[in-house]
């Protein structure tokens, strides 16, 4: 990256994540027009040549990870100020959030929910508060509500619309159980392999956990690799908030949703968007602290 100026980097991620946005929104749209619902695993696979023919599918979990980028992005740019802010910031931004809610209430998949209603808003309080950003802090927390209330109509419906909404039940999900299989059994042997599990996830072809299937596909030293990149990464996250809180930040609210999506995703199989945007960040990171550096040794 030759990028001189903190809005640039905010533009290159920007448009990054505008990009996941717009493929899911024109998978979505495709699925929508060829097939009939449920979608989930049936979401029409848009890049292949034979749409409208020999169609192939992708799964609908990865594409609601997707969804996820621009609304995560769209929030982290309220801790920036106005002038940095990326190219149609209001405009896109709201409507992109818009077109991605409804999207994700159409292929009913809670990771969406998860991540954009709940832990984003909550982290970019947190990090408004930090920078006494009270007025932001208020439209955050109002934002809170989406979730409560969705659920709410959910509930009063005869016949519920959206089935996989999170709820009590969450920490029964297969990826939260796989996730608990997999990491007793590395605490146990980490150097043994480990197939999916336990006993009824076993037909699984994936962990649906970065690190997990890092660990099966690739053993002990490529996770220990894997925990020592990503370590890294957020450790130089932290140096650039302590030399440059805005831009560190940004960088956080958007590294941390991201992490979390790629430990409920199958990012070897085709879903390395996250993994992707994760190094992008670190490589920013490095630069404006390679910059922060030059300029302490020229005064």
């Amino acid at each position: 990256m030759s990028f001189r100026e903190n809005r640039q980097y905010i533009q290159f991620i920007w448009f990054f994540c505008l990009g996941a946005l717009l493929f899911s929104l024109l998978t979505i749209g495709a699925s929508l027009a060829l097939e009939s619902p449920p979608y989930y695993g049936r979401l029409v696979n848009i890049l292949t040549p034979k749409v409208f023919s020999a169609r192939s599918y992708i799964n609908s979990p990865g594409i609601s990870n997707l969804l996820c980028f621009f609304p995560v992005a769209f929030m982290a740019g309220l801790l920036i100020k106005r002038e940095q802010r990326p190219w149609g910031f209001w405009v896109l931004g709201v409507s992109g959030f818009a077109l991605s809610l409804g999207a994700a209430i159409v292929i009913n998949q809670r990771s969406y929910f998860v991540v954009t209603l709940l832990i984003a808003p909550m982290l970019i309080g947190l990090f408004l508060a930090i920078q006494r950003a009270w007025r932001t802090f208020a439209w955050v927390v109002v934002s809170l509500a989406l979730y409560p209330t969705l659920w709410m109509i959910n509930s009063l419906l005869s016949n519920s619309l959206w089935t996989r909404l999170p709820n009590d039940n969450l920490m029964n999900d297969a990826r939260f159980q796989m996730f608990s299989y997999w990491f007793s059994h590395l605490i146990e042997d980490p150097f043994t392999r480990i197939e999916v599990g336990p006993a009824q996830w076993q037909g699984y072809q994936w962990f649906h956990n970065f690190f997990a299937d890092v660990h099966r596909l690739s053993g002990f030293w490529s996770l220990a690799a894997a925990l020592l990149l990503f370590g890294y990464i957020f450790y130089r996250l932290i140096l650039l908030i302590r030399i440059n809180q805005t831009m560190g930040l940004f960088l956080a609210a958007i590294a941390i949703p991201i992490f979390l999506i790629m430990n409920t995703s199958v990012v070897p199989e085709g879903e390395r968007q996250p993994f992707f945007l994760l190094i992008f960040i670190g490589v920013i990171c490095e630069k404006l602290l390679a910059f922060h550096k030059k300029n302490l040794a020229t005064n």
